[in-house]
């Protein structure tokens, strides 16, 4: 038995079962199965070494979607490099994510500066004296490191 996510060299693969109607997503990761099983996957195993999840039957095709899409976005938003298959992405699921960590981002950033979270350090100032890097280059920079 292989995994995709090995296969591919990815964290996190989800994807729909060759002639089947199962819904798998496959991982290494401890941190990745949280999310996976938060988003409705029921982790399964063949002992010693093979966890997988797999969505629940029953559920109709728009809900496997909302579901894969869902977990793949949250798995991304926490680092991972997971993929899910085309026949598996929900639009609306997408935009849903988008704007759920969108607000999470928002509200923890003011709870954790709010002064009634107790002491903390103060932010950081920008330092004046080093020159400004071109934003062209900070920029790619940036997207490279991720």
């Amino acid at each position: 038995m292989s995994f995709l996510h090995e296969e591919y060299g990815t964290d996190v693969e989800i994807y729909r079962k060759p002639f089947s109607n199962e819904v798998i997503a496959d991982c290494g990761d401890p941190r990745a199965h949280e999310v996976l099983v938060a988003c409705g996957f029921v982790k399964k195993t063949v002992p010693p070494h093979y966890v997988w999840h797999q969505l629940p039957e029953g559920l109709s095709e728009e809900e496997q979607a909302r579901r894969a899409t869902r977990a793949a976005c949250l798995l991304r938003a926490r680092g991972f490099d997971a993929k899910v298959a085309e026949d598996l992405v929900s639009v609306e699921a997408v935009t849903a994510v988008r704007d759920e960590i969108r607000r999470q981002r928002i509200s923890g950033a003011a709870t954790s500066s709010s002064p009634t979270v107790g002491p903390g350090a103060p932010p950081a100032r920008p330092d004046t004296t080093a020159p400004a890097a071109p934003p062209a280059a900070s920029s790619t920079s940036a997207h490279r490191s991720r």
